[in-house]
């Protein structure tokens, strides 16, 4: 009995990865397809309509989006429509929210924050893994003044905490920012490659 339970979740851990990554991809593709076929057939008739051309114009879109936040003027209009949604109670939280997370993971986020990877000594031979996100926090904690703000991911999870950290406690990582989110979001259990 116990090595047919065995062989169940060992089938469960190499089928479960690949249907659920399959499922959120359609789930993605089928909600973007959904959403802009709309936009697409107020252009176009229906009968030029293919299927994917929703995800074909997505992807459009946020590559001209890019591309326009390069020209001046663009990206000063784009400035004072953010200061407005900015003004917003609610939507400014959010907003500000998913924007700063992702500025940090991307790739021109990361380098112009310096993020490294490093380790938080928790005393009694306990380590945590985190990025610095800032390495001079305005306030200070207590008598603490010498403090760096690291962000800590969870296992299995999206969320994280932001912890500020005396300086003496944190230690540099060799590790990559990839490596060290694979490590931490997977609680160590699969291992680098």
């Amino acid at each position: 009995m116990k090595s047919l339970v065995t062989t169940f979740l060992r089938g469960l851990s190499v089928v479960l990865p690949i249907a659920l990554t399959i499922w959120f991809v359609v789930w993605l593709a089928t909600g973007t397809e959904d959403l802009l076929r709309s936009v697409f057939l107020w252009f176009l008739p229906p009968e030029l309509y293919l299927p994917g051309l929703g995800v074909a114009l997505g992807i459009a879109v946020i590559f001209a989006a890019g591309l326009l936040a390069q020209i001046f003027f663009l990206r000063q209009f784009w400035n004072w429509m953010e200061s407005l949604l900015e003004r917003i109670p609610l939507v400014k939280t959010v907003y500000n929210a998913i924007r700063d997370f992702l500025d940090f993971f991307s790739s021109t986020g990361i380098e112009k924050q310096a993020a490294k990877v490093v380790t938080i000594d928790m005393g009694n031979e306990v380590n945590l893994i985190g990025l610095i996100t800032d390495n001079n926090p305005e306030f200070p904690i207590g008598s603490a003044t010498d403090l760096v703000a690291v962000y800590l991911p969870m296992s299995y999870n999206v969320g994280g905490y932001t912890v500020l950290v005396p300086r003496t406690r944190v230690h540099d990582s060799n590790m990559t920012v990839e490596a060290a989110m694979r490590y931490a979001m997977t609680a160590g259990i699969r291992k680098q490659q």
